[in-house]
């Protein structure tokens, strides 16, 4: 229920195998499937989904601690699923690797396997693993993820820089699904008619960097821009957005808007001319993508899957906060480089690149490859059958 990029893949991956299969939810919460279509503007039947909580521990954990334990509860949610195997034709996670042995589909956002030694493990592992703790090795124990089934399970990332750290972690190379990105509300509004101003939207909390964010606005300020920032997105900690919230006082440039309606949101990003985002070794940046939609020309960290949304352009991608001050000024007072860097941005060229259609359409032929296998629990007469064709799009 965060409503992050995770929440959205679920929501879509649910979505689109519903008309063919029967679906059933292994989960560690109770969630509004209600709301989170609202949220994410999909189409999920509730009343054809089943919803099934992992068993007693994991849910009880969530529930006492939030995201505290959240490595261990996942390695619990891999277990369970794991045990009932059995019940199912096909196992599909869309919460990274889990420890489901063979024939599954795994969706990889970041690995989750924090026993390897990857080149950028301090950047891409749940901040509360210290390597080679006690809790380490009793989530690591719990999860029982098998380099060896790895390999022989269809794995998917949302990235290329997602798709190389997991070939680091475990040899072997996922093939790279971006995430859906939903562009149908978005518009793309003549410059002219859009503000001096900056969006960036993603959950309020730590890693999104939203502190460094008002200081960059602040920066490209003092440099004669007149520009605001509009910081949107539900809080997931409370202590951060307080931190926040106390350095945005007195500063009238900044509206700390939290979780407002979809429509408020497409609204800000398609009369914004600019936005931003502060995560640093992001996995893809689903929000980045959506700015783009909205034809809004985004500056991201020099780090992570995000370049593949702003083509790589060294005008748009920052190493510090000074160096974004200077970047954003440049850009604000180019019209020129404005035009050219807006090509690639709007509507159109981010569904044809990234679009939920497409998203849907894989993921129905990747399930129904996975169920043709003869290894997958089918005779091998239903293997030798042709695959289901994909349903429509939207």
């Amino acid at each position: 229920m965060s409503k992050g990029g995770g929440e959205a893949v679920a929501m879509n991956v649910l979505e689109a195998l519903q008309s063919d299969h029967d679906v059933t939810v292994l989960t560690l919460t109770n969630p509004d499937l209600d709301e989170l279509n609202e949220y994410f503007d999909t189409s999920v039947d509730t009343e054809a989904l089943t919803v099934e909580q992992a068993g007693y521990l994991a849910p009880w954990m969530n529930e006492q601690f939030g995201l505290k334990y959240y490595v261990l509860q996942n390695a619990l949610l891999g277990r369970y699923a794991r045990r009932q195997s059995d019940e199912f034709d096909l196992l599909v996670s869309t919460i990274n690797e889990l420890g489901l042995e063979s024939d599954s589909v795994q969706y990889i956002h970041f690995p989750f396997d924090w026993t390897v030694s990857c080149d950028e493990r301090e950047h891409i592992f749940h901040p509360t693993v210290e390597e080679d703790s006690l809790y380490e090795r009793l989530a690591t124990r719990v999860a029982g993820v098998e380099r060896e089934d790895i390999r022989h399970n269809a794995l998917l990332a949302n990235s290329a820089w997602t798709a190389d750290v997991v070939e680091d972690a475990y040899g072997t190379r996922p093939e790279v699904l971006h995430p859906p990105i939903d562009t149908r509300e978005f518009e793309d509004l003549s410059w002219d008619e859009r503000e001096e101003g900056i969006v960036t939207v993603g959950r309020i909390e730590r890693s999104k960097r939203i502190k460094e964010l008002i200081r960059i606005t602040e920066g490209v300020r003092e440099r004669g821009h007149d520009t605001h920032l509009h910081v949107i997105g539900p809080t997931v900690d409370d202590e951060y957005r307080e931190e926040v919230q106390a350095l945005a006082e007195g500063r009238e440039y900044v509206e700390l808007e939290g979780e407002i309606p979809r429509d408020e949101l497409v609204e800000r990003i398609c009369t914004h001319r600019y936005g931003i985002h502060g995560k640093e070794y992001e996995h893809f940046g689903m929000a980045v993508a959506e700015l783009a939609a909205g034809g809004a020309i985004p500056f991201v960290p020099d780090n992570g899957g995000q370049h593949a949304i702003v083509n790589d352009r060294e005008e748009l991608l920052y190493e510090s906060v000074e160096d974004a001050e200077e970047k954003i000024s440049s850009v604000m007072a180019d019209p020129d480089l404005q035009r050219k860097l807006r090509e690639p941005m709007g509507p159109e060229p981010i569904r044809r690149r990234f679009g939920r259609q497409r998203f849907q359409r894989e993921i129905r032929q990747i399930v129904a490859e996975a169920l043709n296998r003869p290894s997958a629990g089918v005779s091998e007469a239903a293997a030798d059958a042709p695959a289901e064709q994909p349903a429509s799009g939207d």
